[in-house]
């Protein structure tokens, strides 16, 4: 698909009068954009919102309504959506749209005479409203709420000057919503050693509420039976924070970043089946902070008997080689242990039979690696954060363990608020290559 001749159709809307309302087409696609953003709907539903109203003019031959856009522009919106490459959940609400129009005027009192006049007319070319029959076929669709909403602000966006992001700030979020969101070539590095480097998997406009979630995060007191903060020692300090996990109930940007659609389906794509969040946790590296030595993750997933992983790194801050940026091994595609030492970590024979790649990463790339991939980081020896999200992922087949993760981590290496005085903590695999302190910090 291409997003460049899909953005620049849009574009083109700009001029293009909205069936007899006060804005473009493009301005009204742009409004209930914005409008989802605010009400912090999934991504899916902000595109479906941007793309509701295709069906007016991506295909010319379409039957008119009298100067009011296409007949059947849902459907046609949706066919066209799915015939570009865009993921399905998308395409299905956009052909819901105008059903949960026709919904809303049986079941809601005075709903007809609130709809602007070129609403009321197009109504009668869309079915008039809805049977009993159809009425109970659309409550029992699985995307009727999601309808309804979209509707909302499918109604709401015709407002003639409205604050809502650029068309642009789209870009990346159409790409992550492809079928096919990487290349062949990029499956092919995936397949061939079990790591990938996708460049701008976010745009620098989308990582301003992601670095303010993590800017929160940090930010945030210890709180014992809640998020779990760990901390390191570093340049003489015992109070440096060297991670945090369990947070995704807690910060609804992580929440669609972690578990919407767009990442699930990427993260299932490389599992060549669905995939499920098991754990999450956002390494700082603040200035001075030590590195994490040489390892595989496979040995510390083990608890719960699955065999598989594979972990998602967002950059947040920008991963250089001074600020300790990660460092992956090149070999082709491992699916067994290495020669390892009695805490997991890679034996030092391991360690020099390889050679360690730099993945120098920008802010919102994207580095994905399977549990067998060896790496590791040098310690940050600049004046700047380091921080990236680690979310790893099961498949979904073997089971939901997130919840029993923490549980276990919390009782045999809990975060230090919960920790005993003078206690020091067999950490095992909950810690293994990682700077935290097995000891409560003053």
């Amino acid at each position: 698909m291409s997003i460049t001749k899909l953005l620049k159709s849009l574009e083109n809307l700009s001029e293009v009068g909205y069936v007899g309302e006060p804005v473009s087409q493009l301005e009204h696609g742009l409004q209930a954009a914005g409008l989802a953003i605010k009400a912090g709907a999934g991504e899916h539903m902000v595109l479906a919102a941007l793309l509701h109203d295709v069906g007016h003019w991506c295909n010319p031959e379409a039957l008119q309504m009298e100067g009011l856009g296409a007949r059947d522009h849902d459907r046609l919106g949706a066919e066209y959506l799915v015939a570009i490459g865009l993921q399905p959940e998308i395409s299905a609400l956009v052909g819901a749209h105008v059903d949960a129009k026709r919904y809303l005027a049986v079941t809601t009192l005075g709903y007809v005479a609130k709809l602007s006049p070129a609403s009321r007319k197009t109504l009668d070319y869309q079915g008039g409203p809805m049977s009993d029959e159809a009425l109970s076929a659309f409550k029992a669709s699985p995307g009727f709420r999601d309808a309804l909403r979209l509707r909302a602000w499918d109604e709401a966006a015709k407002e003639p000057q409205a604050d809502r992001p650029n068309l642009e700030y789209y870009r990346a979020m159409l790409a992550r919503h492809c079928r096919e969101p990487i290349s062949e070539a990029q499956l092919d590095h995936w397949d061939r050693f079990g790591w990938l480097h996708i460049k701008g998997w976010y745009s620098e406009d989308e990582m301003v509420s992601i670095t303010s979630a993590t800017d929160d995060l940090q930010a945030r007191p210890e709180v014992a039976g809640k998020w779990m903060k760990y901390f390191e020692g570093a340049d003489g300090d015992a109070r440096t924070l060297c991670r945090i996990e369990n947070f995704l109930q807690y910060e609804p940007v992580y929440a669609e970043l972690l578990q919407g659609n767009a990442n699930l389906n990427l993260l299932s794509l490389l599992i060549n089946e669905r995939a499920a969040l098991f754990k999450e946790k956002i390494n700082f590296k603040l200035p001075g902070g030590q590195g994490f030595s040489a390892h595989q993750d496979a040995p510390a997933f083990t608890a719960f008997g699955q065999r598989f992983h594979v972990t998602m790194m967002l950059s947040i801050d920008q991963g250089t080689t001074d600020n300790g940026c990660l460092e992956i091994a090149t070999t082709s595609r491992l699916d067994d242990l290495l020669d390892m030492n009695e805490d997991l970590t890679l034996s030092d024979n391991a360690v020099a039979g390889f050679r360690w790649v730099h993945a120098e990463t920008a802010p919102g790339d994207l580095v994905l690696f399977d549990s067998y991939v060896p790496h590791r980081s040098a310690a940050n020896f600049s004046a700047v954060s380091r921080r990236a999200l680690y979310a790893t992922y099961n498949k979904a087949t073997d089971g939901d363990f997130r919840a029993r993760y923490f549980t276990e981590k919390r009782r045999v290496f809990p975060p230090d608020v919960e920790r005993r005085a003078g206690a020091r903590y067999d950490a095992g695999v909950f810690n293994v290559g990682n700077p935290v302190s097995l000891e409560k910090n003053r």
